[in-house]
């Protein structure tokens, strides 16, 4: 690799980041080497387990200790190197001359510290500043950020921000040193798009302004599309391709860099199954003696198995891990077919929803009276057919989840309005009726690990609701009806012994899918089943989706903000703004042709593998207002750049058939006449 010269800020030379666990040490981060440039922003791109968080730790030198050590290498900072620091000098650069946005920000905040306090110790320790000059100090950093009335902000605790806002927060905690190199883990995985986008410009707002550096880890291929100018693909502890961004996303050469294109959910897929790559990272505690990728590999040789691929430069563009690197990548065959999508639309519906609300009191004072009431959702229409799938979009706080719970009767004290399965009103049942009726609704949530019981292995979490609804009161026919459900989903039937921490993100997710299926289930509610998930665990779980809907005729009502996962897998779509549907209809429909204004910014803001192609962004300033005092007239109309008068006095109605809006901007003559002061 290439030595340290005048431009470059960071050269990270052969480094080795072992975990000492038992006899034989986990090697996280083993022989890296890559450089990056001033002003310029490095991705390092790959799945979970990989090291890519490690390689920063390892660069801040933040291993976890006693375990945690730096076997050989260097990391060169403007020609230092920083392996040789002691921890009390490496305590001048954290924070100072290297800062970092860790991946979750509502953990890595102090919950009892307000944000002023955190941003303050930050110009105290590498600044100096203090009293009048670091409140100051402080407010510029949140006014840089974005965040508005920065004067009250200053005195608030994190959790009462939002996400997008407490991630605003990290990055000026990292700025207030005025970094030379900001290093960002995943900085946008949780946000929704909107957010994501604002967060994104942000940074390469404040990157041209300030020269540094950027270290940016993710999975997101759009993401990286978008913001770097080199990127590098790393597998189990190793980078396996190094490229400039254009060389990478026009050819991808090393067969993992093309497995994850090749993951990727897309419209033009939704009737073949997606491609995986099959297994998983291998452990890193164990001494490799072929390529590291050669058991998940379907170009794999003896050569491959038998011997360890050298560093072959391609160019001075590309380079990478792979003994047949410099040959065409070889053209496949489009996936098997899954799934056919309907021929048409049932007349009758699975689920039919009428004028739900969910409105949650707010208690105040010593005698918690209620002064009001949070609004999650206001009064939403929506109907499945049998084996079809109904996704529901949004950002966060919108209420999507809400209305998964609401329809699944979990939260009947605060709801309102008709919820028909199968003609039958499920508002009026009650205790054992209602009981019996759960087996035909269930719901697989966002966290797959914290929906389990840690203290029980999979047979007993699977076999849950089979006791629940009195289901194969034998005992021997219980077990084999879960070790069914095991293979039905993937897995193999001789798990069924262990407990949750024993599989990975991708396998737990497929245990709460035989959890749901265990009743023999009518309908799921998915609640972003996805969204924690690796590109390629993510197109497994969505094949498994597909296949179980063709076999079972399993209907969904699929929660997510994933825009690429709903064009892939959904029949209709409904999107959601502030506890309301603003526009429904068929999914090739509303994604070709958006009608609402805050449709078609969501649709803007999804960032796109290509990164040459130019498509103005619609930006949404601010975030969603609060439920507890909605906006009048068109909740929207604080964020929408296409207001008129009348959206602030009057909520639209319905305008269309089968693609259907609330907007004034499709309302009748007359309506459009009013709006326009006519």
């Amino acid at each position: 690799m290439s030595k340290s010269t005048p431009d470059i800020l960071l050269d990270v030379e052969n480094l080795q980041a072992w975990i000492e666990a038992g006899d034989t040490p986990v090697r996280a981060v083993d022989g890296v080497s890559f450089s990056i440039r001033r002003g310029e922003t490095f991705a390092l791109l790959g799945e979970s387990g990989c090291g890519k968080s490690m390689t920063a730790l390892a660069i801040m030198r933040l291993l976890p200790e006693p375990a945690g050590r730096l076997v050989s290498g260097h990391v060169r900072l403007q020609g230092e190197d920083l392996t040789r620091y002691t921890e009390m000098a490496m305590r001048r650069i954290r924070g100072n001359r290297i800062a970092m946005i860790f991946q979750e920000p509502m953990t890595s905040l102090n919950p009892v510290l307000t944000i002023g306090a955190q941003i303050g110790e930050v110009l105290r320790l590498h600044k100096g500043l203090s009293g009048a000059a670091e409140r100051k100090r402080i407010l510029e950093l949140l006014d840089d950020v974005g965040i508005p009335d920065a004067q009250r902000r200053i005195n608030e605790y994190p959790h009462q921000l939002s996400g997008g806002m407490k991630q605003r927060v990290m990055i000026a905690i990292a700025l207030a040193g005025d970094p030379d190199l900001l290093i960002a883990d995943e900085p946008t995985t949780a946000l929704d798009v909107t957010i994501q986008t604002q967060v994104l410009d942000l940074l390469r707002g404040l990157q041209q302004e300030h020269g540094m550096a950027l270290l940016l880890i993710s999975h997101d291929l759009g993401v990286v599309a978008q913001m770097a100018d080199h990127v590098g693909v790393m597998y189990a502890g190793q980078i396996v391709e190094l490229a400039d961004r254009k060389s990478f996303f026009e050819d991808p050469r090393h067969p993992y860099s093309r497995k994850l294109f090749e993951s990727l959910p897309d419209i033009k897929k939704r009737n073949q199954a997606l491609d995986v790559i099959p297994g998983s990272v291998p452990r890193l505690n164990q001494v490799f003696t072929g390529c590291r990728f050669a058991e998940r590999c379907e170009y794999v040789t003896e050569k491959c198995r038998q011997l360890e691929p050298q560093w072959t430069i391609l160019s001075s563009r590309q380079a990478g891990r792979c003994h047949y690197l410099d040959q065409a990548a070889v053209a496949r065959a489009p996936g098997p077919i899954v799934a056919q999508e309907s021929g048409g639309m049932d007349t009758e519906a699975l689920l039919q929803v009428d004028a739900l609300k969910v409105y949650f009191p707010v208690h105040r004072g010593i005698l918690k009276r209620t002064v009001g009431h949070v609004h999650a959702v206001d009064g939403i229409d929506l109907r499945i057919q049998k084996g079809r799938t109904l996704a529901l979009v949004g950002e966060s706080g919108c209420g999507k989840t809400t209305v998964g719970k609401g329809i699944l009767q979990l939260l009947r004290p605060y709801t309102h309005g008709r919820v028909e399965f199968k003609s039958e009103d499920l508002m009026s049942l009650s205790g054992e009726a209602l009981r019996k009726r759960r087996a035909d609704l269930q719901i697989i949530f966002q966290d797959p690990y914290s929906s389990m019981n840690p203290r029980m292995r999979i047979d007993d979490i699977i076999s849950e609701g089979m006791k629940a609804q009195r289901l194969y009161a034998d005992g021997l026919t219980r077990e084999r009806r879960i070790e069914e459900l095991l293979e039905q989903v993937g897995l193999s039937s001789d798990m069924k012994h262990r407990y949750p921490h024993e599989f990975s993100g991708g396998q737990r997710q497929r245990i709460c899918i035989a959890r749901a299926l265990a009743v023999s289930p009518k309908l799921i509610v998915c609640d972003e089943p996805t969204s924690a998930l690796d590109v390629s665990v993510q197109a497994q779980i969505l094949n498994l989706l597909k296949r179980l809907q063709m076999e079972l005729g399993l209907s969904y009502l699929f929660i997510t903000h994933d825009l690429s996962v709903v064009a892939y897998l959904a029949h209709d779509i409904a999107v959601m703004y502030l506890g309301r549907i603003v526009e429904h209809g068929p999914v090739e429909e509303v994604l070709d042709r958006p009608k609402h204004p805050y449709t078609r910014a969501l649709l803007s803001a999804v960032p796109e593998i290509d990164a040459e192609r130019k498509r103005p962004v619609i930006r949404l300033e601010g975030d969603i207002p609060s439920p507890i005092e909605p906006p009048s007239g068109c909740h929207f109309h604080p964020r929408c750049p296409d207001v008129m008068p009348i959206c602030r006095e009057q909520y639209p109605g319905v305008t269309g058939e089968t693609h259907t809006t609330r907007c004034f901007l499709y309302s009748n003559e007359k309506n459009h006449k009013i709006a326009q002061g006519a």
